[in-house]
Order: structure tokens, then C-alpha cells, then sequence
């Protein structure tokens, strides 16, 4: 199942550069949660996966397509594309498939309901109502995404070695400016950034890897309040260093997880 690639926008969530730093007030800081939903391990993630499969009123186990390496629909196998089975209908009759690698038959995604049969061989993850989980073709947890309406609701993206990396909340890929939450963790799962976007409005917050806040900056003021790792207020340029390595390992995240 092709992946969907959440139209976020997150200039102002990687980069703080261009800002001031005015007097800072304590007051004047919009303070942002940094508690999550998100499983951080893909063990919880892979309890769940065969939910959909477990509910099954009518069992199959039948090839309905076959996909390219693209996701485009094919009529025969293809070397290094997917194809997909039928594993049966639920108890509301709503059909349940699953993805599979072409070249090793190992899953590509969960089992997974598809509310209307149109779209059985429509190998784009919006289809689907409920939880879709990638794995790598070695069979680990790459990423989730919860779908409710053809709309994600969150997800969470998970390195090698099976650790939370990236989380989302919202979907603006039909509505640009519907609310869209992206937060991004350090190797030792402390929050790395959190930027959230409504309409025209994004707003940013930068961590130290001990969770002390380094910046804060809102889309519609040049101000932008900035902290040493152990919480005075400074400038900006004060902290570049850090700024710089803590924004890098950020668009990193953004282009390893979420641009492909």
C-alpha cells in the first residue's frame, strides 16, 4: 500500500533562523505538550496489526492485484512490486486485505478494512478505515497511520532499531488548513521539536535532548525566545550550535521518514 505524504509544511518547525529575540516573558510563551499517544516502541504498534484479520465473518485467502514497484495496478506479478489478497469479510461485510513484497512474500502492510469494495485494488492507504502498518521487507515496523474518513488522524514513524521517531496528528492533504501537528524525538526518545499549523498560523518549539525548552517562535511575530540547556534566557545567536545540530537532526527526520 502507497504511503500518504502529509502535506505539512515545516519550514518554521526547522529552521529559527531570521528571528529576534525581544525581553523575554515568561508569560508570553505559549507553552507546548510534549505528552504523546503515540506508541514509542513498535512492539505495542505490532499487537494490533492483526486486529482486522482476528474479526473475520467470512474467511479467503485469494490474489486480487497485483502491484508495480510505483504502486501503480498491473496485471501480473512484477519484480520488486506488491500484490494483494482478499483475506475475507468482516461481520458489517466490509472486505479485509492485506499487501504483500512481490520478490519475498513477506507483508508489506497489515491486515486492513477496505469500507468500500470500489477501491480493492486501489493501492492508496486512504482507502482504508482504521490502522495501516508498513513493515520493511525484513518484516520490522517501518510506520503507522490511523485512518478514519479518508483522513489520517495520527501516525508514527519508528527507526531500526524499533524506536518512535516522528509522530503526526491531523491531515491537511484535502484541507490546507485543517490542523496538522508534527513532532519529531531525539535518539534517546526526549522531544527534539513539536510544530503545530492551522490555516496560516505555525507555531514552534526546539528541545534540548534533557527536555529543557532551547526556542519558541510563532509564524506571525519575527520574535523568537531562546534558552541554555539548563533554562536561562539568551539570544539566539548565543546558542547557535545547538540550534543548528538540533534543527539538522530535524530535517533529517522530515526527509528519511516523511518525504518518501
Amino acid at each position: 500500500m502507497k504511503k500518504l505524504l502529509l502535506a505539512t509544511a515545516v519550514a518554521m518547525a526547522l529552521s529559527a533562523c531570521g528571528g529576534t529575540k525581544l525581553p523575554w516573558k515568561k508569560n508570553k510563551v505559549a507553552e507546548s505538550s510534549t505528552h504523546s499517544s503515540i506508541p514509542a516502541q513498535v512492539d505495542t504498534v505490532a499487537k494490533s496489526a492483526d486486529s482486522a484479520a482476528e474479526k473475520l465473518k467470512r474467511k479467503e485467502s485469494s490474489v486480487i492485484a497485483y502491484f508495480d514497484k510505483e504502486g501503480n495496478l498491473v496485471d501480473t506479478a512484477q519484480k520488486g512490486g506488491f500484490y494483494r489478497k482478499l483475506l475475507g469479510r468482516n461481520k458489517a461485510g466490509l472486505a479485509v486485505v492485506q499487501d504483500f513484497y512481490q520478490d519475498n512474500q513477506a507483508k508489506q502492510t497489515n491486515p486492513m478494512v477496505i469500507p468500500d469494495d470500489k477501491n480493492l485494488k486501489n493501492f492508496d492507504s486512504a482507502i482504508a478505515e482504521g490502522r495501516v502498518i508498513w513493515y520493511s521487507p525484513e518484516g520490522k515496523v517501518t510506520e503507522f497511520l490511523d485512518y478514519h474518513k479518508g483522513l489520517v488522524q495520527r501516525g508514527g514513524y519508528y527507526n531500526e532499531a524499533g524506536v518512535l521517531v516522528l509522530e503526526t496528528e491531523g491531515d491537511n492533504s484535502k484541507d490546507v488548513n485543517a490542523k496538522v501537528k508534527v513532532r519529531g524525538f531525539y535518539e534517546n526518545g526526549t522531544l527534539l521539536f513539536e510544530n503545530t499549523q492551522e490555516k496560516n498560523d505555525s507555531a514552534s518549539v526546539f528541545y534540548y535532548d534533557n527536555g529543557q525548552k532551547m526556542w519558541h517562535g510563532v509564524s506571525n511575530s519575527e520574535t523568537i525566545h531562546a534558552w541554555t540547556k539548563d533554562g536561562k534566557p539568551v539570544e539566539l545567536s548565543d546558542i547557535s550550535e545547538a540550534v543548528a545540530a538540533a534543527e539538522k537532526r530535524a530535517r533529517e527526520l522530515m526527509q528519511k521518514y516523511m518525504a518518501n
